[in-house]
């Protein structure tokens, strides 16, 4: 009696037709292989969307786990990867939120690469950042053994900013 105004729209099809639709899980978050840090995390925002493997569509992409700065905005902020132990490192890629037309966060204004020297920050030779939208943001430079990588940025004036993946190579 209960389903006497159910109304079905589109049956299932099973098969491999024309009709037939492949059905695939989405895609879950991955833990990072490396402990993140920053300078500020948003609170509906997390630290693991930077290394947690899913792979963005674009930088507005909403699907998937994100990090940003929010609600800080035009200054220097940070995130950073702890190894534990010395690594070579001879690479990474960013990929930027920016979410123009819907909030307010862009791509920095500028970023640069630091590898950590006992207990001080050096910039990585070699490493330019770039911070164009809806792409992979790579550099590779030559290898560097270090226990902690920083990505610095400074935010655009009047906006605030985002990461929704971080690669190290």
């Amino acid at each position: 009696m209960g389903a006497a105004r159910l109304r079905i729209a589109q049956f299932p099809v099973i098969g491999d037709g024309p009709e037939a639709v492949t059905w695939t899980a989405p895609a879950q978050p991955q833990p990072s292989a490396f402990p993140a840090s920053a300078s500020h995390c948003y609170e509906s925002d997390s630290l693991d969307a930077l290394g947690d493997g899913i792979e963005p569509t674009h930088s507005n992409d909403q699907e998937i786990p994100r990090f940003t700065w929010w609600p800080r905005q035009g200054t220097i902020e940070w995130v950073q990867f702890d190894f534990g132990q010395p690594r070579k490192v001879g690479g990474v890629s960013v990929y930027w939120f920016d979410d123009t037309g819907a909030g307010q966060c862009r791509v920095p204004a500028s970023a640069r690469l630091l590898a950590r020297r006992g207990d001080t920050w050096q910039p990585v030779p070699g490493a330019e950042i770039e911070t164009r939208r809806n792409g992979w943001n790579t550099t590779e430079f030559p290898p560097v053994e270090t226990t902690a990588l920083r990505l610095e940025v400074q935010l655009q004036p009047g906006f605030s900013g985002g990461i929704l993946e971080w690669k190290v190579k």
